[in-house]
């Protein structure tokens, strides 16, 4: 069963198309149905009446999403370092209740979708731009004083650093414009990371085509537009910087791609042997 739209992860795509069956909950008009699967669609969650137990295939599911929960943490909590993965599941998971978390496209969401923990007390929003990362930074802002003017706690927004420098001129805010209580966690692995686990990685003019390495500091980069940098080393770094501040700033974090893809393929070694695969 769907409810609402399901967005652009291909892994949630991929689980509603192998579904023996498409229950759409929509309360709106405009429903979405991008896999072609929905055989029924109703504007309202039915009322159930009689409490069954749990059939045996969702046993199956919550055992299996609980056995790659431990897996997925003893894996990262054991990796040197700090980690794009670690970093999004970090975030998601001190952020003070009441606050807002901005997400990018690209490589940032899919991270918060494959480690982070589920929780109550955090909005999570997120668009995606015609070209999917672009003008990020001013979604951001413009999401974080929206929130505070509605009395929202603090906002966070989590970034690659193509997203960063796709918008880094939305850091130019004027002084005489609201400021927004919002720190930018920006994640940098110098190119484009999420082409890296895709089939195309390897093949000849990869890193000109697809990796697209900027070598840009954008620690001072940042710090050129006024803007206050942090830039943690180690897990506890990351931690105190992520405790809520006054105004907008940068944590600026560096990972390493070919790092990262080793460790996205030791994930899925991992969550196989928990599932017993």
């Amino acid at each position: 069963m769907t409810v609402g739209k399901p967005g652009l992860s291909r892994s949630l795509l991929t689980w509603i198309h192998s579904a023996p069956r498409h229950i759409l909950i929509d309360p709106h008009t405009d429903w979405a149905d991008p896999t072609r699967t929905a055989e029924v669609v109703l504007d309202a969650v039915p009322r159930v009446t009689d409490r069954r137990p749990p059939t045996a295939w969702l046993r199956s599911w919550r055992n299996a999403d609980a056995s790659a929960a431990v897996a997925v943490a003893r894996v990262l909590d054991e990796e040197p370092g700090l980690t794009e993965p670690e970093v999004a599941r970090d975030l998601a998971a001190q952020a003070p209740d009441g606050s807002l978390l901005f997400v990018a496209s690209s490589k940032p969401i899919r991270d918060l979708e494959f480690a982070m923990e589920p929780r109550d007390g955090l909005t999570v929003v997120g668009n995606r731009g015609v070209n999917g990362i672009d003008g990020l930074v001013s979604s951001a802002i413009g999401a974080a004083l929206a929130w505070q003017d509605q009395d929202g706690g603090h906002a966070y927004a989590l970034l690659g650093d193509l997203a960063y420098l796709h918008d880094r001129n939305g850091l130019l805010l004027s002084p005489h414009d609201p400021q927004p209580d919002l720190t930018l966690v920006v994640v940098d692995n110098d190119g484009g990371g999420i082409f890296s686990l895709l089939p195309q990685a390897g093949i000849e003019g990869f890193e000109r085509v697809f990796g697209t390495p900027h070598g840009i500091d954008l620690t001072g980069d940042a710090a050129a537009a006024g803007i206050d940098v942090v830039q943690p080393e180690t897990r506890d770094d990351l931690l105190t910087a992520l405790a809520p501040a006054k105004g907008l700033r940068v944590v600026y974090v560096r990972t390493d791609r070919r790092r990262s893809t080793d460790l996205h393929q030791r994930l899925a070694v991992a969550v196989r042997r928990g599932r017993g695969d």
